[in-house]
């Protein structure tokens, strides 16, 4: 059996995500669109350079609406987090269940209440990526199965190697510039003894794999993700995103100049000056990067061997795809949003997908994601992966 899917955005997490369709995901059709000719030329290219047979399933457009979505399974937004609400609203006139990559708690926000006051009864389901998404069904997979009421995630993409950076911020864009912003401004929820409390964006540093890399809070997660852990019995948990030593610095004096403070004018101004910045800019020709994934979950040994402490987690590590010139980042989010829109796919109409708003985690096999995120890794070279329990 086969699905038809719509894709918003042909940019690299979009044109990744056909590729991921098509492989594995039983697309028959993938309707990619996105306002910028250029960008849908770039992404048909580019999957034809890599050996893509997409003429027959794939088609592009500069725009759609509501009459052209009808007659698929599932929309997959991997446009930038500020147009998700708008096609939350299409998706739903068109009848058609909703998954994005998100990354913006106020647009999620503004997503779950479109779901309520719509009433439709369809699937809109954000946070998809590698995290928000990945991290979070792989955080709930440790509650559930191996009772962890302790967690800790951390994530990062970044370049190979420290010195592949060659910039202050030692760093690689490889998304939408908007987005990182977003993640390094706000507060970041946390648990702590059971009580949902947030912490200030970057307020902190740590060192992560013996110094190696620095870990520091940033707002990608939603609230609704950390209560259903809470919910779950989770008593501690907390998400960083993993850096190069340094890097934490440069950024926590961008709020010098008045930037990540709430100023949207402000911000839009680093976003442009970021995008312009040559150094920074990710060139697949010349740079690999590296996405790591690292979710530790830890649980009280009762009975005979009560006051132990037993831990468990997962590990990903993943390069560059040198043979498909996929980006880690490109790769690692992608999987988040098309493992998602598959299931949904798959379940349609059977009762194992939510009437409404629900972040991934709170609804998805966990065991089947793990199934799936073996898979690519095992055909993905330089993809690593790791699930570990120990006392």
């Amino acid at each position: 059996m086969g699905y038809a899917y719509v894709i918003f955005g042909a940019g690299r997490q979009g044109t990744a995500a056909i590729y991921d369709l098509l492989t594995y995901c039983q697309a028959v059709r993938v309707l990619v669109v996105d306002p910028d000719a250029q960008a849908l030329e770039r992404a048909s290219e580019r999957l034809s350079r890599i050996g893509v047979q997409h003429e027959e399933a794939v088609t592009f457009a500069r725009s759609a609406g509501a009459s052209d979505l009808r007659a698929m399974d599932v929309v997959l937004s991997c446009a930038p987090y500020r147009f998700n609400a708008d096609l939350t609203r299409l998706a739903l006139e068109a009848g058609v269940a909703f998954c994005d990559l998100g990354g913006n708690p106020d647009v999620v926000a503004r997503q779950e209440r479109i779901a309520r006051e719509n009433g439709a009864g369809l699937p809109v389901v954000p946070d998809c990526g590698v995290s928000p998404g990945l991290s979070n069904i792989l955080a709930v997979h440790l509650a559930r199965e191996e009772k962890a009421d302790a967690i800790r995630v951390r994530c990062g993409g970044l370049p190979i190697t420290e010195s592949a950076a060659d910039n202050p911020l030692k760093y690689k864009l490889v998304f939408d510039p908007h987005g990182l912003i977003s993640e390094y401004s706000g507060r970041v929820p946390v648990l702590r003894e059971g009580r949902l409390e947030y912490v200030e964006a970057l307020s902190c540093i740590e060192p992560f794999d013996g110094g190696r890399l620095e870990a520091s809070p940033t707002s990608n997660n939603s609230p609704q993700v950390v209560a259903y852990l809470r919910s779950l019995g989770v008593r501690q948990y907390d998400y960083m995103t993993l850096r190069y030593p340094g890097h934490w610095e440069q950024a926590r004096a961008w709020r010098g100049r008045g930037f990540l403070c709430g100023n949207a004018e402000a911000d839009a101004r680093l976003a442009e000056e970021l995008a312009a910045d040559s150094t920074l800019r990710y060139d697949p020709e010349r740079d690999r990067d590296r996405l790591i994934l690292d979710v530790l979950g830890f649980a009280w040994v009762s009975g005979a061997e009560a006051g132990l402490r037993r831990y468990s987690g997962f590990h990903m590590d993943v390069t560059a795809d040198r043979r498909t010139g996929f980006s880690a980042m490109e790769l690692t989010t992608s999987w988040g949003g098309t493992v998602v829109a598959h299931y949904l796919a798959m379940h349609r109409g059977t009762g194992r997908v939510p009437t409404g708003f629900a972040t991934p985690e709170q609804f998805i096999s966990t065991e089947w994601v793990v199934d799936e995120m073996q898979r690519r890794l095992k055909d993905t070279p330089g993809g690593r992966g790791s699930h570990a329990t120990a006392s």
